[in-house]
């Protein structure tokens, strides 16, 4: 009886095991090209590298609402608490937030995003104000705000912020596309 549980542990181990996907290995930002400002080069907290058109591809599927922001920025920490209501309103639905920092500090980036809770989709841009989408948008003040379709396109490049009610309606417009 012994031996035939350790024969069916054996074949469920090692059928287990065929099925499990391989990951990939994570990039860290030292190790990562950006030579190119085509896309926005991202950091999360552990410097692990992204970049922008990764993170809308993650969320294909879902309208993406970014935040682009900054510790030391008054007006940004003011909509913390109005997006707060908003990531609580849309949980359920396919809207995702993500917050880019253009904190030229690491360190008061992840405190401030950690103070506010800030811990997923949560990123350091590393090529502000370089990067095509800040060049191409004009984004050289903030808080500033913008919208992407469930297919990771650009829809709005200066939406509303999230303490206008319009929002809301601008976001349910969008999921229902």
């Amino acid at each position: 009886m012994r031996n035939l549980v350790i024969i069916l542990a054996a074949i469920l181990m090692t059928s287990c095991g065929e099925k499990t996907p391989e990951k990939k290995p994570i990039l860290k930002f030292a190790n990562a090209n950006i030579s190119s400002n085509d896309s926005v080069h991202l950091t999360d907290f552990e410097d692990n590298y992204y970049n922008l058109d990764q993170i809308l591809a993650a969320h294909k599927g879902k309208v993406v609402y970014l935040d682009i922001w900054a510790s030391w920025c008054g007006p940004c920490r003011a909509m913390m608490p109005y997006s707060e209501k908003l990531q609580e309103k849309y949980k359920d639905k396919d809207v995702t937030f993500v917050f880019i920092s253009i904190d030229q500090d690491p360190g008061k980036w992840e405190r401030s995003a950690r103070n506010f809770d800030l811990i997923e989709n949560s990123f350091l841009a590393r090529n502000y104000p370089q990067a095509k989408l800040f060049q191409d948008n004009n984004v050289s003040s903030i808080p500033r705000y913008m919208l992407f379709d469930k297919n990771g396109r650009l829809i709005d490049d200066n939406a509303r912020r999230p303490s206008d009610k319009d929002l809301e309606t601008t976001i349910d417009g969008f999921l229902t596309i």
